[in-house]
């Protein structure tokens, strides 16, 4: 009788996790990222390409124009970010590097001016969705007026399943 109960409570513990009943936890994230930055007003995107590395897309203005004086160039960068979990903290510390752009004409530049991102960060997650985030990015470029982006912001995480080798 212990082994036929025994037997039928490993059948139905099998099957109710089962992967193909239940649904899969994410193992990839996407996050889009709206805050408050010094001088700027910044948002920012990033996709899991694989385990803990993002491609990153991210914009910085001054409000040039629309809501104050426009002192300081925009720009945009695009990088790759390396993530490492602190699971005990409920958080991550990210850094990376990227390309970085801006053609906003404050004084004798070129229209176009391209150079590099470093950046440093940290998210601190909530819940599993939502996350409060900080980084600073330093545009190193030949555009004059461009001043490294000290962002907080809140980031909202989408999570996705993608198989891996060895993984049904």
């Amino acid at each position: 009788m212990r082994r036929t109960l025994a037997a039928l409570m490993l059948l139905f513990s099998v099957t109710l996790s089962a992967q193909k009943f239940g649904e899969m936890e994410p193992n990839r994230f996407t996050y889009i990222s709206a805050g408050a930055a010094y001088p700027y007003v910044g948002v920012k995107a990033g996709y899991e390409i694989r385990q803990d590395v993002f491609i990153e897309v991210q914009a910085l203005t001054d409000g040039g124009g629309i809501w104050k004086e426009n002192v300081f160039n925009d720009w945009r960068s695009v990088s790759l970010i390396r993530a490492l979990s602190l699971e005990s903290l409920h958080s991550e510390f990210r850094a990376g590097m990227g390309i970085v752009q801006s053609e906003e004409r404050l004084t004798n530049q070129r229209a176009n001016s391209f150079g590099i991102a470093p950046q440093v960060g940290f998210t601190l997650l909530l819940h599993p969705k939502w996350a409060a985030s900080s980084s600073i990015t330093w545009p190193l470029s030949s555009a004059s007026n461009l001043t490294p982006g000290i962002l907080f912001s809140i980031e909202y995480r989408i999570g996705r399943y993608e198989k891996e080798n060895g993984l049904h």
